[in-house]
């Protein structure tokens, strides 16, 4: 939407993706260890309905506060591009998702009773309520840094080339065909301020691969944290006002971190180098997302989702939450007994099982969450204090009771 606007998505890559040595220099503002403590948040009380104290905030009825949802993403948040785009391997006929189930922003969805969020590849779809423009097997490099650092591994999906900037590029024919066609650029932007923009994972394919490649899992950091700055730039300059980004959960807990043959485990008996890494990616993101916070001021609500300490309440506190599990996938490969899953025979895959149980499982594949994880996730970001400001804040704000 004119020269303003690239201005800031160059300048927003160019600070993102310098060297890791040189990122490393930025002062980071350190996140205070976690503790299962009762909120101080004035605009927050406690859930009675919920097991474990001081986590959520009071229901705030958000029915109909936004007309529209805009999701970007990779397969977490993928609710049907890759299946229409036939790239699955394992996906069932019918199957849009690599679980059991809904996914988060589906949940996400019917909370704001929003009844539909077309995948953006679909045929003749109505698009009045937003779009999914989620691609699972994203990954954040390009074509020639795959080819030229041989990785192969394309997962569950049938090619591996599919870049972040696609989403993009997506999403600005989206908003100049469809959304803001005939429009001028102040009602376009009006439209935008109206919608929720729900940013998924970005880099979590990438940290799989990396597993079975020479690829320093710092880059994937560095060039993750760069498609996620453009992508905010991109929205931001579009008008986009309130918008959830999530973090990474705990990527050295998934059954396919664990399955590797030797590693150092952390104090969640889980894999302790990828662990940090996460960790770090976390800690610039959130840095990174302050910064935009500060450049916008009071016209923006940006919202933190933090999945790492979210996954780590759930798996800590299984019985309370439903569970059963908290490495084994529901779906794969035996061969692992303990975890249920191979690299080799994934999830669909001829040779793999699923459980009998899936609510009780944390992991689907090995990959992916189920459903019930899903949900109980949706339930912590939505009425509880692991968003950052909190969801509740964020629609408070919309309602013109608070100021961001």
């Amino acid at each position: 939407m004119g020269s303003k606007n690239h201005f800031h998505v160059i300048i927003s890559f160019i600070f993102i993706s310098l060297p890791f040595s040189s990122i490393a220099l930025h002062v980071i503002t350190p996140i205070k260890e976690f503790k299962i403590l009762p909120s101080t948040d004035p605009s927050s009380s406690h859930f009675n309905s919920i097991n474990i104290k001081g986590h959520y905030s009071s229901k705030t009825n958000s029915n109909g506060c936004f007309n529209k949802i805009y999701a970007f993403g990779d397969s977490y948040t993928d609710t049907g591009n890759a299946q229409l785009l036939n790239i699955s391997k394992n996906l069932k006929k019918g199957q849009e998702k690599p679980n059991n189930g809904w996914l988060l922003i589906d949940f996400v969805r019917d909370a704001l009773n929003i009844s539909s969020l077309p995948p953006y590849k679909s045929v003749n779809a109505n698009f009045s309520s937003g779009v999914n423009f989620a691609m699972a097997g994203a990954t954040v490099f390009t074509e020639e840094f795959l080819s030229q650092h041989k990785i192969n591994s394309t997962l569950m999906w049938k090619y591996g080339y599919h870049s972040f900037q696609t989403q993009i590029e997506w999403y600005n024919k989206f908003v100049s065909d469809i959304a803001c066609k005939g429009k001028n650029n102040e009602s376009c932007k009006a439209d935008m301020e109206n919608s929720l923009f729900w940013v998924g994972e970005i880099g979590i394919d990438d940290y799989v691969r990396a597993l079975r490649s020479k690829v320093s899992l710092r880059w994937i950091k560095d060039m993750a944290m760069a498609h996620t700055s453009r992508l905010l730039a991109t929205l931001l300059d579009s008008g986009a006002k309130y918008i959830v980004v999530e973090g990474l959960p705990p990527l050295g807990c998934y059954p396919f971190a664990k399955s590797a043959r030797h590693f150092v485990k952390d104090d969640m008996n889980c894999n302790a180098k990828i662990n940090r890494v996460t960790k770090a990616h976390n800690h610039y993101l959130q840095d990174m997302l302050e910064g935009f916070r500060r450049r916008k001021g009071a016209n923006v609500s940006i919202s933190y989702a933090d999945y790492f300490d979210a996954y780590k309440v759930i798996t800590g506190n299984l019985n309370k939450f439903g569970f059963e599990d908290a490495f084994k996938a529901c779906c794969g490969h035996h061969r692992n007994k303990i975890l249920n899953f191979s690299f080799k025979i994934l999830c669909g895959m001829s040779g793999a099982e699923t459980c009998r149980d899936p609510d009780s499982y944390i992991h689907w594949d090995g990959i992916h969450l189920t459903e019930a994880m899903y949900r109980q996730l949706s339930e912590f970001f939505l009425h509880g204090n692991f968003c950052k400001p909190s969801f509740i804040h964020l629609i408070r704000v919309k309602n013109g009771l608070l100021r961001a």
